[in-house]
């Protein structure tokens, strides 16, 4: 059995491990705690520092290969625009130019009158006594006037004349002209009266 004395000494040692006092001074602990922060502040930093570079490692292909097919892509758009510079812009230019052409003449038509409605316009002239075969339309020309062939046969020289003057007063025509020697007979007479259409 231990003395009573023995254990009373090795009770503060007891006591004094359990509890972990710092014996360090207080400038002395404010410095280790500095010393701690900066230390995790470097861990972190280089911590990040190797992520950026991993990160920097693995788009490096990708970086790669986007530069590549850009460059590709501007090779390509640089050779079909030397391409169309070089023997297409005398092509297009002659083909605007064809173009143009077909513009300004379409536009000419579009203010013309319609064959179509020129022939039904003379179809409705009131036509006693005469019988009508065919027409043939010329359209207006440039600094022209248009004009239209009516032919047919009339039964009486009387008939022909009436259906002439009709035709030379309708509002659609400037002038109906007939050969004199188309009155040279008596009945069913063969006719050619060329309008000449109003501007």
């Amino acid at each position: 059995m231990r003395p009573q004395s023995v254990l009373l000494c090795e009770m503060p040692l007891i006591l004094m491990h359990n509890e972990l006092t710092n014996l360090l001074p207080i400038e002395r602990q404010r410095a280790l705690g500095r010393e701690y922060v900066i230390r995790v502040l470097v861990i972190a930093v280089v911590f990040v520092n190797l992520l950026v570079l991993a990160a920097a490692a693995l788009l490096l292909p990708t970086y790669t290969l986007l530069t590549d097919s850009a460059r590709t892509k501007k090779e390509h758009l640089a050779n079909i625009e030397s391409t169309f510079a070089s023997t297409n812009e005398a092509v297009i230019s002659a083909r605007l130019a064809a173009l143009s052409d077909k513009v300004t003449m379409l536009t000419a038509l579009a203010q013309l009158p319609s064959a179509s409605g020129v022939i039904r316009s003379i179809l409705e002239v009131p036509r006693p006594g005469i019988v009508l075969s065919s027409f043939s339309y010329s359209p207006k020309s440039d600094g022209g006037i248009g004009s239209v062939q009516v032919s047919g046969i009339a039964k009486t020289r009387d008939t022909l004349r009436s259906y002439q003057l009709a035709l030379s007063e309708a509002s659609f025509a400037q002038s109906a002209n007939l050969p004199v020697s188309a009155y040279a007979k008596d009945s069913d007479i063969g006719f050619s009266i060329s309008v000449a259409l109003a501007p």
